[in-house]
């Protein structure tokens, strides 16, 4: 299984699961290119933002310990974070603090073999990042307003 497969299936996995028990994402992107953090698979819902780092080798694993943002975990992406890799590539005592771990096998079925804790995000980068999908997906800035109001006319009729 390469990277961009395990990318793949880990977004769909934040869409049908989600990292956090009873808490699937109803929104994810996979492999979203831009400054900053550059998640392989960021989900998140009304309550969760989810951040899934596929990790492909182990040597791809270890040179995800120099990143800034795992070295400074609050400026990173994700109240609930973890890696996810072929059955083995990493082991869980290997794992940074609050990481969950899933393992994919040949079949390409996932394991939970650790569940993540929470811990603290970068809720300004989570906004930019959420605001960069909408600006690709052509929606433009804007004000929306949801709420009707009958006018006073239809009122008396």
């Amino acid at each position: 299984m390469n990277h961009r497969d395990l990318c793949i299936k880990a977004s769909k996995y934040l869409r049908s699961q989600g990292i956090v028990r009873f808490n699937k994402c109803t929104y994810s992107v996979c492999e979203l290119e831009r400054l900053g953090e550059c998640p392989d698979a960021f989900g998140w819902n009304s309550g969760t933002t989810q951040l899934i780092e596929a990790k492909a080798s182990r040597s791809d694993f270890l040179s995800d310990k120099k990143k800034h943002w795992r070295i400074n975990p609050t400026h990173g992406l994700g109240g609930w974070r973890s890696y996810i890799c072929p059955t083995g590539v990493i082991k869980e005592s290997e794992l940074p603090e609050k990481w969950g771990l899933l393992y994919v096998d040949d079949k390409g079925k996932v394991e939970v073999i650790k569940e993540p804790d929470k811990q603290e995000s970068n809720h300004q980068a989570e906004i930019n990042l959420i605001s960069s999908i909408l600006r690709r997906n052509d929606i433009k800035p804007q004000m929306f307003s949801y709420k009707n109001y009958k006018k006073k006319d239809s009122i008396r009729k």
